[in-house]
């Protein structure tokens, strides 16, 4: 394969079928760290790249916000010591039991 070949196929992948450095090098045969050094050298990369960061931080961003409240606990810090207080209150029933039952 030319090196101009692949170096093309990889910019058509990332830039035109939105494919990520890891689909691009399995795809066409070429380490990551190849295709990263590529498309970094390309003016209108960081631009590309800035703007998927942003998308997958708004799409993060959501899915954690699903998971608080789909899991029932919104504040993390009542949970844990929700817990905390309930693990203690189990040991000192725990431990009356075994020595004084």
């Amino acid at each position: 394969m030319n090196s101009n070949d692949w170096k093309h196929q990889a910019e058509s992948l990332y830039f035109e079928q939105g494919k990520n450095i890891a689909q691009i090098s399995g795809l066409i045969g070429v380490s990551t760290v190849s295709i990263s050094k590529h498309l970094n050298s390309l003016p209108h990369y960081k631009p590309e790249a800035s703007r998927r960061k942003e998308a997958n931080k708004d799409r993060r961003d959501y899915y954690r916000e699903y998971k608080r409240k789909t899991r029932g606990c919104i504040n993390y810090n009542i949970c844990r010591e929700t817990l905390k207080r309930d693990h203690f209150t189990a040991v000192g029933i725990l431990s009356r039991e075994r020595f004084f039952g």
